[in-house]
């Protein structure tokens, strides 16, 4: 039998396992993917180091970066904002290298009930198990599925979620290659994000350029490239990356409603369990593409003292 079984390997739920790890705790990580991170994941090209997602975000305490082993990583940019110099995908290594937790990867959830006083869990592939507690770290609309069982109330809200489908496309090039009206050329994109900090470029000659732009599925990767390229008028980028998931941007509500439904959800869930991730920041989705890192880490550390706090009870 588990004590606390967090559902899903992104940073919130890894956010949760190590607050887990640091308190003793028991538990289990459940992930549907070969590799944990979701979308947040790096690679590095000719010089350039380019994130899949997160690429921005809003400045992380050095102190928690220094106990995670990443003192002097993260890079200000001079507006509250920075960037990580190994890539976001630094933090997700840092989080889960040193987690002892019990792991089922590849794993998909297909619903949770009650039982026994316990929680139970329903896998795609048959295998059952049981919980105390439970921290989803899950997309909404994942969330709502597996939870139309337990507590169609919030599941049904959940559902309610909509979302957009954003193709991030990376471009490294020379600074000399940007146009002189490049500043202009961002309003024709869901976001422009730049940096030519050390580590993430080959040189200060060099910039490298993350791109948002809202795809059609019939587009493939280098029709994109070749898009991002011509809105900003960019000939010949010395390296491209595109990376997209259908339906993986939240679409942001006016702040009240957005409030109000996070309110409702939270209140329809059982004890035991709680509901963390990206879709639940408390501010909507932005279309600047400056990512929320800190809430989402703080989110999951509250959710293990919290499934803690209910073990006790």
């Amino acid at each position: 039998m588990r004590d606390i079984v967090v559902v899903g390997g992104g940073l919130s739920g890894l956010a949760a396992c190590h607050e887990l790890e640091r308190l003793g705790a028991r538990y289990t990580i459940i992930e549907v993917k070969r590799r944990f991170g979701g979308g947040i994941r790096t690679s590095l090209a000719d010089g350039f180091l380019m994130d899949g997602c997160a690429f921005v975000y809003r400045a992380l305490d050095e102190a928690q970066l220094m106990a995670l082993g990443l003192a002097g990583q993260q890079k200000a940019r001079g507006d509250g904002t920075a960037l990580l110099a190994g890539g976001s995908e630094s933090l997700i290594s840092a989080l889960a290298n040193n987690l002892r937790g019990g792991r089922l990867m590849r794993m998909a959830l297909s619903s949770i009930g009650w039982l026994g006083g316990r929680f139970t869990l329903c896998l795609e592939n048959g295998l059952m198990l049981d919980a105390r507690a439970l921290i989803l770290a899950l997309p909404a609309r994942y969330a709502a599925r597996v939870l139309y069982n337990l507590s169609p109330e919030a599941a049904g809200l959940l559902a309610e979620f909509r979302y957009d489908s954003l193709a991030r496309v990376s471009l490294g090039v020379h600074q000399r290659d940007l146009p002189a009206d490049f500043a202009s050329r961002k309003t024709d994109c869901a976001f422009v994000l730049t940096s030519d900090a050390p580590g993430r470029v080959p040189d200060r000659d060099h910039v490298l350029l993350q791109v948002g732009l809202r795809s059609a599925d019939s587009e493939d990767s280098q029709q994109l490239i070749a898009r991002a390229s011509r809105l900003l008028d960019i000939h010949e980028p010395l390296v491209a990356r595109v990376d997209r998931w259908a339906e993986a941007d939240l679409l942001g509500d006016e702040p009240a409603l957005h409030a109000n439904r996070l309110r409702a959800i939270h209140a329809g869930l059982p004890d035991g369990v709680r509901l963390i991730g990206s879709d639940y920041c408390r501010h909507a989705a932005q279309t600047t593409d400056i990512a929320r890192l800190d809430e989402r880490m703080a989110m999951g550390r509250e959710a293990a003292r919290s499934a803690l706090a209910f073990l006790r009870m």
